[in-house]
């Protein structure tokens, strides 16, 4: 059986991003998000929906017992978010917008594309 907390790490580790990111973007302490990755203690599902949305994955692929390797074919975490394409050269600022937009739902992704198509930049 393999654990969330080793599901968790290894997709974090796989996109690139710090504990402090994720925990970040999750809207939690980086502390709270080391326990999740340790088994320590259980994220809300409130969280682990966020988690789903950040890594890409579906909340059943996170809580299965899938295989590790199984949950990194099916991971599209190609969308730019790798250490690889830059994402860490970013200002910490511009990191957690980015990562941010990727738990937003597709409404609110819409409504901040129209909002910004308003702006004179």
């Amino acid at each position: 059986m393999v654990e969330l907390a080793s599901k968790i790490k290894s997709l974090r580790k796989s996109a690139g991003l710090t504990q402090q990111q994720v925990a970040d973007a999750l809207e939690i302490k980086r502390s709270a998000y080391a326990y999740y990755e340790i088994g320590k203690s259980f994220p809300k599902l409130s969280v682990i929906k966020k988690m789903s949305a950040l890594f890409n994955v579906t909340v059943d692929e996170l809580l299965s017992e899938e295989q590790e390797g199984d949950l990194h074919a099916n991971n599209n975490f190609d969308l730019g978010w790798r250490t690889t394409d830059g994402f860490n050269q970013l200002s910490d600022f511009e990191q957690s917008v980015l990562l941010r937009v990727r738990l937003m739902s597709y409404e609110d992704r819409e409504k901040l594309m129209e909002y910004l198509s308003t702006m004179n930049i």
